[in-house]
């Protein structure tokens, strides 16, 4: 997500130096509720069980891909973006997503940037929690804008040192059953540094092209290269989402409309998922985080 500095700094202000998630999510979501106009919640209430809810949500989807190899039918792919490995989003929490990502025992598990906010410090240790993926058929990245901002050189080298390939405008073939399907990924899109045609190059005429993608922004340019499924996240499904009142995203990013699930352009789909960590303020209001799985079919 591409945050607003004036209300990142605020918020500072307002935290001073200490932001463990751990110890400070109930305090600092009275303190954001109340930035909110929610400031009758309580701390204890089941109105903030309800809309301060950590948990992560798994959701399921079937996706149907045109030419999709016989072998590959059924592939499941588990989908894990915007982790945002900082103060507001622990090393513990990064380890309870890479667990709840191997439960769902994924063939491919696929993962779309801003693993860290800020900080060369936290690359380190997000590349270590992710370590632990499990997958039958590998696990395959791409940068988003943080990971870029930070150190997009130093992101790619820890994550590749722990076994996952990065896919700046390029692509992977993954085989199985004596058939191949293509994996390709771009790099972010805000900064002009995506590359479709490069990372699809390689993909043959037959087959579908699947994409990796940070920034949903590159749906329209996706379409026009006939791309098949794109899956992204950047958005954080809104973050805060409270009823009348406007999105966090769209308080940051003006102009956005669509901030998650599936959104179509001709023969391409796209899904925007909700993604995992915080930035901005350190909690989510009404959105709770998400870990897509998806089933492809012919």
């Amino acid at each position: 997500m591409l945050e607003s500095p004036l209300i990142f700094e605020s918020w500072n202000s307002r935290k001073g130096k200490s932001m463990e998630l751990g110890s400070v999510s109930r305090r600092r979501f009275l303190e954001t509720a109340s930035l909110f106009g929610l400031s009758s919640l309580s701390a204890g209430s089941s109105a903030y069980q309800l809309i301060a809810s950590e948990e992560i949500e798994v959701t399921h989807h079937t996706v149907r891909l045109k030419n999709l190899p016989q072998p590959f039918d059924g592939l499941k792919l588990v989908h894990l973006t915007d982790i945002h490995h900082s103060k507001f989003v622990s090393f513990n929490d990064v380890f309870r997503m890479v667990g709840l990502s191997n439960q769902q025992d994924p063939d491919l598990v696929l993962l779309t940037g801003d693993y860290i906010t800020w900080s060369k410090k936290f690359i380190g240790p997000v590349a270590e929690a992710l370590r632990s993926l499990k997958s039958r058929l590998g696990v395959y990245a791409v940068l988003g804008n943080h990971d870029i901002r930070v150190s997009a050189d130093q992101v790619t080298q820890a994550l590749k040192k722990v076994q996952i390939e990065v896919l700046r405008n390029a692509s992977a073939r993954i085989d199985l059953g004596g058939d191949s399907l293509w994996i390709g990924g771009v790099d972010e899109y805000i900064y002009g540094q995506s590359d479709i045609p490069e990372a699809t190059k390689d993909v043959p005429r037959s087959q579908p092209k699947i994409l990796l993608a940070h920034n949903p922004e590159i749906m329209d340019e996706a379409a026009g290269h006939q791309v098949d499924f794109v899956l992204a996240g950047h958005t954080h499904g809104g973050q805060i989402k409270i009823p009348y009142m406007r999105s966090l995203n769209v308080v940051t990013q003006p102009g956005r409309k669509i901030l998650e699930g599936f959104v179509r352009r001709g023969k391409t789909q796209m899904y925007i998922s909700r993604g995992l960590g915080k930035v901005v303020v350190p909690v989510r209001i009404f959105c709770p985080p998400e870990i897509p799985v998806f089933y492809l079919r012919a």
